[in-house]
């Protein structure tokens, strides 16, 4: 897992999910609310469809590869759009563009469903009154999460980050979380497998969640993970011991800043290797 990054502009984001457009979402999205109340055995009604729009440029961001695991996504699995809180829990945030990141489907679907656990403070919900009826749904648009390019809404993405960092989710999101902070690696050579480890026994949670709800540490990305740090490993000790007046030099140099880069797969564990090889 590498630190994303997400591109706030117009252009990047498709307009469903800001100005008017995001409007109008919170509108049905409170409808749905509305339909759950009036039937509470019934599961929220979403629109399937609606987050699909979302990938394309979730999918840039996080360089063709998986949010989660970063292994590349038409090689393991096909890409989703995912929701980082669960919707079947954050129902207000079903549509909303800052709780979607792009991930594979075995993290996805495979591992973490619906799963979410923290240890700060449960992000609200909206402040609706139970009496809500159909005809004052309007007043409350605005007020369900942000709109990813109005910093003046009642509810700003400063805000809605600011309650991420209190909830203190054990499950990462690359976007606002650090994962250098958490995430070391161990690469066993008589395994050939490079696993997963807290930095500090105080973020085990971490990643012990990480590996429960993301499948961080399942064995097709062990051994995965090792082919790519032997592959670094050689590049690493074999530039150490050039000039640039070799003839390999510029080459080697090349391929060493490539796994470094972010569109690398693995990038974050080959980062973590740089300064101990």
């Amino acid at each position: 897992m590498i630190p994303l990054t997400r591109i706030r502009t117009a252009e990047a984001i498709p307009s469903k999910y800001h100005g008017k457009g995001k409007q109008r979402a919170d509108k049905q999205l409170l409808l749905v609310w509305l339909k759950k109340k009036q039937n509470p055995d019934k599961g929220f009604a979403f629109n399937d469809g609606f987050w699909k729009d979302a990938k394309t440029q979730l999918k840039q961001e996080s360089h063709h590869k998986c949010a989660y695991c970063e292994a590349n996504t038409a090689v393991v699995a096909h890409g989703d759009v995912e929701h980082y809180r669960p919707k079947s829990k954050y129902w207000w945030l079903a549509y909303t563009y800052d709780n979607y990141l792009y991930a594979c489907q075995i993290c996805n679907q495979t591992y973490k469903g619906d799963h979410f656990t923290i240890a700060g403070t449960e992000m609200p919900e909206p402040a609706i009154p139970p009496a809500l009826t159909e005809a004052h749904v309007a007043n409350y648009i605005g007020h369900l999460s942000p709109d990813p390019l109005d910093a003046t809404g009642h509810i700003s993405v400063q805000v809605f980050e600011a309650a991420h960092y209190a909830e203190k989710a054990h499950l990462l999101n690359p976007y606002l979380d650090n994962p250098v902070t958490y995430f070391a690696y161990s690469a066993d050579d008589v395994t050939k497998e490079v696993t997963l480890i807290p930095t500090h026994p105080n973020h085990a949670e971490v990643v012990k969640a990480a590996e429960e709800y993301y499948g961080i540490n399942r064995p097709e990305l062990l051994s995965a993970r090792y082919q790519v740090f032997r592959t670094f490993r050689v590049v690493k000790r074999s530039l150490t011991r050039m000039t640039s007046a070799d003839p390999d030099w510029q080459e080697t140099h090349d391929t060493y800043q490539d796994m470094l880069s972010d569109d690398h797969l693995f990038a974050g564990m080959c980062r973590y290797f740089d300064g101990k090889i």
